[in-house]
């Protein structure tokens, strides 16, 4: 083998082992996110949709909340923009009877999403449960004490 081509054997080797060996710094980039937390969705569809944002009339709101002005209506709050759809059948349990109507893009799973920004493993300083108690929210509907916070309690533990 002529000594050039060895040259560049060797060079081209120990350039591609190089770039392999780690680095300590990488530039994410300028749309840097962190991962957020992953919640439980069949826990969502069964407990959470039904048993607090359906049962506290998170969406549509309740007669002195004013005709369009909650989570129904995007326009009208500041996070967790809801959909109004039919109660996903989980037959009384935690997870859905059939996944149809549960994929992306449909409302249940942009309600999933939406809830899930607002949510944290740390339930108690959770947006989800920590607004509607009263902090910076036009009405408290889940006063402390409430069977409610125990769903968003099980809900951040799954």
């Amino acid at each position: 083998m002529p000594a050039f081509s060895l040259s560049l054997v060797l060079a081209t080797g120990v350039g591609a082992g190089l770039s392999t060996v780690g680095c300590d710094r990488v530039d994410p980039g300028p749309n840097f996110v962190i991962a957020s937390e992953t919640f439980d969705s069949d826990y969502f569809f069964c407990k959470v949709e039904p048993e607090y944002l359906f049962a506290k009339s998170c969406g549509r709101g309740e007669g002195a909340d004013g005709e369009g002005n909650c989570h129904y209506n995007p326009s009208a709050v500041s996070g967790m923009p809801l959909i109004d759809h039919p109660a996903i059948d989980c037959a009384g349990g935690e997870r859905p009877v059939s996944r149809v109507g549960l994929g992306s893009g449909s409302a249940a799973e942009s309600n999933f999403q939406a809830a899930s920004l607002v949510m944290s493993r740390d339930y108690l300083t959770a947006p989800i449960l920590v607004r509607p108690q009263g902090a910076n929210h036009p009405r408290v509907v889940v006063p402390a004490g409430d069977p409610a916070v125990e769903v968003i309690r099980q809900w951040a533990a799954r």
